[in-house]
């Protein structure tokens, strides 16, 4: 009977003391919590206006570039369905994957660009410049490519179904694998 009693008053004694400890904590938290000040961000002006550390005669300089818009952005997966794309520069570029069906790029630059796997069908190309460009495995079915510079450029595995390339330059153009069914091809170029 002792041993029953002493276990009870274990009992009793950890109930209170764990109670005790937890309205502790929660008294504790209170206290800090109404004391608690928000942090604000420093003011920046007054920092000071010296702050450049002289650098030595013999030290090399690095010319600041220039940020160029487009120019060898990711912009792989975009989709920019029927869009308007005249204005963009887009030479080197990472379109691969873009969704440009039924878009108007004639004129762009699209030098070294990369549109690999992009959706291109209907897509107006006339006097584009893609020389150097990887255009391998996209979807050109019924696109204009009319006078487009395609010099170099990667068009393995592509579908050409139905492309006009009528003027296009050809000198050094990759079209291993690719489909030229139904394409207006340039006057002297036969590859069938």
């Amino acid at each position: 009977m002792y041993q029953q009693q002493r276990q009870g008053l274990l009992f009793t004694l950890s109930a209170v003391l764990t109670g005790a400890t937890l309205l502790a904590g929660v008294g504790i938290y209170m206290a800090l919590k109404s004391v608690e000040t928000p942090v604000t961000a420093p003011d920046i002006t007054q920092a000071p206006v010296d702050t450049l550390v002289p650098l030595p005669a013999n030290t090399p300089t690095v010319p600041i570039q220039e940020p160029q818009n487009e120019l060898g952005k990711n912009l792989g997966g975009v989709n920019w369905k029927g869009k308007d794309l005249r204005a963009l520069k887009l030479s080197h570029a990472n379109l691969g994957g873009a969704n440009l069906a039924n878009t108007d790029l004639s004129g762009v630059d699209l030098s070294g660009a990369i549109l690999s796997g992009a959706n291109l069908a209907n897509a107006n190309l006339s006097g584009v410049n893609l020389s150097r460009a990887n255009i391998s495995g996209a979807n050109l079915d019924n696109a204009n490519i009319s006078n487009a510079n395609l010099s170099n450029a990667d068009l393995k595995g592509a579908n050409l179904n139905d492309a006009n390339l009528e003027g296009a330059i050809l000198k050094g153009t990759l079209l291993e694998g690719a489909n030229l069914s139904g394409a207006t091809l340039p006057k002297g170029v036969n590859f069938r």
